[in-house]
Order: C-alpha cells, then structure tokens, then sequence
C-alpha cells in the first residue's frame, strides 16, 4: 500500500508540474522567434508590393512612349517640301523648337489614297502631354495647296518629363553635313536655320507624374527626312 501511495503522490507531483507552463525565459524566446517571422514576411510583402508597383509603373510608361514615338517619327519622317506658285519650294519646317515643331508632311491618317499634304504640329501642353496638331492641305491651284482649315487635335501621350538644361532636349535638330543646327537661347531655331533640317534626334522621356523617377521611361532615335534632299529654298 506504501508503494502505491507514493506512486499516485509521484504522479500528482508531475500533474502539477505540468500545469506550471512555460517559463519566462521560454515565452521570451517564443515571442523572439514570432517577431523575426512577422519581420521576415512583412519585409518580403512590401518588397514584392514595390517590385510589382514598380514594374507596373515602368511597363505603362513603356507603351505611352513607344505609341507616342511611332506616331512623331512617322510625321517627322514624311515632312515634304510645298510647292508654290512662284516656281518655289516651301520650306517643310515653318518652327522648330527643342519641344515643338510645325512642319508639312505626306503622312496621311485617314485612308491610304489620296496625298493630301498636311500640316502637322507637335507641341507640349501645359499638362506636359505631347499633343498632335492637323490641318489637312487645300487645293490652291494644280500642286498647290494653303492650310486654311480648322486643325484637328489629339493627344499622343501623357506626362513628358521636362528636360533639364544639360540634359537632351525632345528634339535635336541637324543640318545635311550631320551637324547639330544651334537653337538660339529660347530653344527656337531662325528661319534662315529652317531649309537645313535633314533630320531630327527624338528623345522622348514619359513618367506618369512629368517628373523624372525610377519609372520614367526614355526612347531615343533619330529620323532622317529623306524627302528634303539637299533643303529647299525658302
């Protein structure tokens, strides 16, 4: 009977030990590793939120800037001389500004039939959005044409970055020897600068906030006018 009293008193002993819990030094050590698997996951949570935001981010100012770009180097490339009823070729470039231009093209956006020149200008809004300006050519005489009409506008893309002054301007401007023509202190080249545009350097930077950011976006190239071969007389 002794033995067995002292084997119930044993496990009554061991049934309250068990019911102590854990000790401070093990709830420390638990809380411890809790917090470094809260801090590991919260860390990679915010990582892939960025990275995602980020590549969103890059990927949507990507396709502005690459339909914004198709569709200035398409107009560009096409710029054409006019000619005039004094026997005369116009100039295609009336203005060329570091982020403006109004020229005269044979880009036609309504069918693929008639060669109606038009005239085109490309210009930055004061949302800094790249804005397309139209006006379709009026038959004057035989081969001659006025630009008299109500121009059509529409938007190429959004949020163009502002160029700082060390940095490359929306559009460089070169003469037919491959030399830059020097705008003047206003960003505007002379008309006498005009007749000897043979090709132009885009450079078109999109970001969603017209601020420069790890998102913004820059495609580069360089059009040749092979339409004004040799410049035209002014």
């Amino acid at each position: 009977m002794t033995g067995l009293r002292e084997l119930l008193h044993d496990r009554a002993l061991d049934a309250r030990r068990r019911d102590v819990g854990l000790s401070l030094a093990e709830l420390l050590v638990a809380i411890m590793v809790f917090g470094i698997i809260v801090t590991i996951v919260t860390t990679t949570f915010i990582s892939l939120t960025k990275a995602t935001a980020q590549a969103r981010g890059v990927d949507a100012n990507t396709r502005v800037a690459s339909n914004g770009m198709n569709e200035v180097a398409r107009v560009v490339r096409a710029a054409r001389t006019i000619p005039t009823p004094g026997g005369t070729e116009a100039t295609s470039f009336s203005l060329a500004t570091t982020e403006s231009m109004t020229l005269t093209t044979a880009v036609n956006g309504s069918d693929s039939l008639t060669t109606v020149p038009r005239k085109v200008t490309l210009s930055i809004a004061s949302d800094r959005s790249l804005v397309e300006s139209t006006v379709v050519g009026t038959a004057l005489k035989t081969d001659f044409w006025q630009f008299v009409s109500t121009p059509s506008k529409r938007t190429l893309g959004g949020a163009v970055v502002t160029t700082p002054a060390s940095g490359t301007p929306l559009f460089t401007y070169y003469d037919f020897s491959g030399a830059v023509l020097a705008p003047d202190a206003g960003g505007t080249l002379s008309p006498t600068q005009l007749p000897s545009i043979a090709s132009v350097q885009i450079s078109l930077t999109i970001d969603r906030t017209a601020t420069r950011s790890s998102q913004a976006v820059t495609l580069q190239t360089t059009v040749s006018l092979s339409n004004l071969v040799g410049g035209a007389a002014s």
